[in-house]
């Protein structure tokens, strides 16, 4: 995992000179499961015209309505049933993967194959989150060539937050004091929330809730006593007072809160970089807690070609 987090630089730089110029539609559905879909509902609080959606629900509930002829599938292994099942739905669609040899790229109806050149990866989605948004970026007409330049020249910045709140965590996770950690972000890091909480549970094997702030200020919030939260803050968020309210009203209630905050992207771009302290937060507790191996229940899921 160490050295999937070291190389992403390198691979987010590969994945922009590759995918220059790409032009993905609007108006469609844009189908994922887990961290493909978590890419997409970024791009949809950016104010994209796109219709994220849930592939294993979708194919179960929606595809009989027909409403589309065209779609947008994302499956980073380009091996998920669910995925594969989906692809069935369009008369042809786009496939973002990151194994153009994989079943998804080479359907019949597929139109377009788009490679995040991400490399190898075993364990939780790291480099592949990471070039999965860089291509839906780049695919609505968003240059993120100055973000990668700023991560790459902050990227041990980054490592040292996540260790910093790492070795803050690792008592309670330890211990089982908390029942489970909640990941708050707003806008277009609801979707980096999201990523967070299920790359920290699979890696760790202890509950993180990734979740919108708005959405846990309505009822969640009971829950802050003793509670741990971990607060998604852009310096240039549109909700940075609402934010900064919410957090002073959980430490009075009795919560532990920490906050990662960039202070130098605007909040458009700030996903690129929010996600990065979270992949060493997984890092240094794995390490810590003396977890070697991950997806001990059941494989990996995007590495399965039957479910």
């Amino acid at each position: 995992m160490e050295k999937e987090i070291y190389d992403i630089p390198f691979h987010a730089r590969l994945c922009y000179e590759k995918n220059k110029g790409l032009i993905l539609p609007e108006k469609v559905p844009y189908i994922g499961m887990g961290s493909s879909y978590f890419a997409v509902v970024v791009l949809r609080y950016l104010g994209v015209k796109i219709f994220p959606e849930l592939a294993g629900d979708y194919f179960h509930y929606i595809r009989m309505i027909k409403q589309f002829d065209n779609a947008v599938l994302i499956s980073q292994s380009g091996r998920t049933t669910d995925l594969l099942n989906c692809a069935s739905c369009f008369r042809e669609y786009t496939a973002i993967v990151n194994d153009t040899d994989s079943p998804l790229a080479n359907q019949t109806n597929t139109k377009l194959v788009v490679p995040i050149f991400a490399g190898e990866e075993k364990y939780s989605s790291t480099k592949t989150f990471l070039n999965t948004l860089i291509v839906l970026y780049l695919g609505h007409g968003f240059d993120v060539k100055d973000t990668l330049h700023s991560i790459e020249r902050r990227f041990s910045e980054f490592e040292l937050t996540g260790n910093s709140i790492g070795a803050l965590l690792l008592k309670n996770v330890r211990n089982r004091k908390a029942s489970c950690i909640h990941i708050l972000g707003s806008g277009p890091n609801v979707g980096t929330a999201y990523q967070a909480a299920l790359m920290l549970s699979e890696t760790i094997r202890f509950p993180f809730v990734g979740m919108s702030l708005t959405q846990y200020e309505h009822g969640y919030k009971e829950t802050a006593a003793n509670a741990i939260v971990i607060v998604i803050n852009p310096s240039k968020s549109v909700l940075m007072d609402r934010t900064l309210h919410l957090m002073d009203t959980l430490r009075d209630a009795g919560a532990k809160v920490f906050e990662v905050n960039d202070p130098e992207l605007d909040e458009i771009y700030s996903p690129l970089s929010s996600i990065l302290p979270f992949f060493f937060l997984a890092r240094y507790m794995a390490l810590q807690l003396g977890i070697a191996d991950t997806f001990v229940i059941g494989n990996k899921i995007t590495e399965r070609t039957n479910e």
